[in-house]
């Protein structure tokens, strides 16, 4: 153990530079203590002797990323505890003194590397649109990179030259189509600068499953569709059971085919559409809309504040609303109100997916 400090003045250190960050205090106090940052910590003084104040930082270093490694977290969980503690070492080291800040990230490299393609797909997201200087300045590169990385998403983009490697999500291509407005600057009326944004937003999502997680995602996608005929639980089930290995596939097959009556089925099911050479592909939400149930297409038009003509059955009387908003009145529950009269409620009718007629 250092000379100059001992494991009361340790925590003491700690839990002051822990301060202000919710996930360093908890990662701090976890209950269990054989596996704290603290004994991580004292395990690095095994054998040695610190002497400076240098030698302790590099210790704490080290402990800080034991206990990260050991910590029972998917990746993406444990990148979030990793800027905490990133953050909280470079605090720490401040205090005792010591410049090298990076001497944790040298420890234990980051769990979730940064994926520039991934990260725009999300900065597009802004429904609002960003220009390539504002897109640059959010993911720290230069406005050439961005023009290249967004001609990679949608080559519609891209009217000359040779084409741009596409970017990939775990080997998939990532295509969301990207609108592009123009907008007058207000500062100058002369200056038109573009902005760009993704009106159906394509939400890249990576997972590290194990088979049991798999099959229980499986499972929760096929209830679903058992009991909603929710043809999108259908198409995600699809695009999971393609990326599976043939091992894989069969242990959920052997293990799981009686968990759920119907889910040998809905598996029969897929690798039947898979033989059949189908094709899968992304589609927008306004290409998903003819695959949807009454009351996934309610829940859509409902999101996005579309208006639509809806044609109601409820109790032997007939309505019709040719402009209607749709409102989500409760579970399964909804209210069509003529669009020109929204948000009064005076002459809404309230349905559920049993009384539509028509609604598009």
């Amino acid at each position: 153990m250092p000379s100059f400090l001992n494991i009361a003045k340790l925590r003491a250190l700690l839990d002051a530079t822990a301060e202000g960050d919710p996930r360093a205090v908890a990662m701090l106090h976890r209950s269990d203590s054989s596996n704290s940052i603290i004994d991580k910590i004292e395990k690095t003084w095994e054998g040695i002797e610190i002497k400076t104040k240098p030698e302790l930082a590099q210790s704490i270093a080290e402990g800080m990323a034991d206990y990260l490694r050991s910590y029972p977290a998917p990746a993406s969980y444990k990148q979030k505890l990793w800027d905490s503690c990133n953050q909280w070492y470079r605090r720490t080291a401040g205090r005792l003194g010591v410049s090298d800040g990076a001497a944790f990230e040298e420890e234990m490299p980051r769990p979730v590397e940064r994926d520039l393609g991934v990260d725009l797909v999300k900065a597009l997201h802004d429904a609002g649109g960003k220009t390539k200087e504002q897109l640059g300045k959010d993911l720290g590169v230069g406005e050439k990179t961005i023009q290249t990385e967004l001609r990679a998403l949608d080559p519609s983009l891209q009217e000359r030259g040779k084409r741009v490697r596409p970017l990939r999500l775990a080997g998939q291509e990532l295509h969301p189509q990207i609108q592009v407005r123009e907008q007058t600057d207000p500062d100058n009326p002369r200056i038109t600068k573009r902005l760009y944004h993704t009106e159906n937003r394509l939400h890249p999502i990576a997972l590290q499953l194990n088979t049991q997680e798999a099959a229980t995602l499986l499972l929760a996608l096929f209830r679903r569709y058992d009991e909603e005929r929710s043809i999108l639980s259908l198409e995600m089930a699809l695009d999971i059971w393609c990326q599976l290995s043939d091992p894989g596939r069969e242990r959920i097959k052997e293990i799981y085919r009686d968990e759920e009556i119907g889910f040998k089925s809905f598996v029969e099911e897929i690798e039947a559409e898979l033989e059949e050479g189908r094709l899968i592909v992304f589609h927008s939400e306004d290409e998903q809309r003819e695959l949807l149930s009454g009351d996934e297409l309610c829940m859509n038009l409902f999101k996005n504040a579309d208006i639509c003509h809806v044609k109601i059955r409820r109790g032997g009387t007939k309505y019709e609303i040719p402009k209607a908003r749709i409102i989500r009145e409760g579970h399964k529950s909804w209210i069509a109100v003529p669009s020109d009269e929204y948000p009064d409620k005076t002459n809404a009718i309230s349905f559920t997916e049993q009384d539509l007629v028509d609604i598009r």
